[in-house]
């Protein structure tokens, strides 16, 4: 993408540079279940499940401290993405599971220069809805889709060192997966125990992709 944006860039324009969507994102109502269902029914797989998140962010610039559980898994270089909100804190989250709009929720793009990516993405009118700032330099970033009556995100995820392995083990895990197998399952107290967690995850799958 150019550093200098054009008077009247759309929406469209500006995420034209960003590549390929990377994750899909979908909240539900019961992780466990719905783990079960994409791995029995889909054949999505290997799994990890990780319990215990507390996000530090700003929703629509106000302080907030969600506490969520997540699954990821991968298809090709898609990871799926599965969130299931505990608190009632405001996040893109909770509206979604308090009126009952299970499924898919935000659409994500891996950059390295997320900062510049949020200014013009700003620029191009879009509207930043949820900044998460992780303190080992990780930020994820929600935008509201520009598309009236669509209650969805469009989501960067910075491409930190430990997310593109993360991303990179993943993928890998999932092309020797034989569609079997109970999720990894990892409890957490976000952020502390994040980074030792991903540095991990890669040897988690193997091992088990091997037991």
């Amino acid at each position: 993408m150019s550093d200098i944006l054009q008077p009247g860039t759309s929406p469209a324009q500006a995420l034209a540079g960003l590549g390929p969507v990377r994750q899909l994102g979908h909240v539900v109502k019961d992780l466990d279940a719905a783990v079960a269902a994409w791995q029995n029914k889909l054949g999505v797989g290997p799994w990890t499940i990780m319990r215990g998140i507390t996000l530090h962010c700003a929703f629509d610039g106000q302080a907030s401290e969600p506490q969520i559980d997540i699954a990821l898994a991968y298809r090709g270089d898609m990871q799926i993405e599965l969130i299931q909100q505990h608190n009632a804190a405001p996040s893109p989250y909770l509206s979604h599971q308090k009126s009952g709009q299970f499924g898919l929720h935000h659409m994500a793009f891996l950059t390295e220069t997320i900062h510049r990516d949020v200014e013009r993405l700003q620029a191009a009118g879009l509207n930043l809805a949820c900044d998460i700032r992780m303190p080992m330099g990780g930020r994820y970033v929600y935008f509201r889709s520009p598309i009236a009556d669509e209650h969805s995100y469009i989501e960067l995820l910075e491409a930190t060192p430990l997310m593109k392995q993360m991303f990179a083990s993943g993928i890998h895990g999932a092309t020797q997966w034989q569609g079997e197998g109970r999720p990894v399952v990892i409890r957490l107290a976000w952020p502390l125990k994040l980074a030792s967690m991903l540095v991990r995850l890669g040897t988690s799958l193997r091992r088990r992709l091997k037991g």
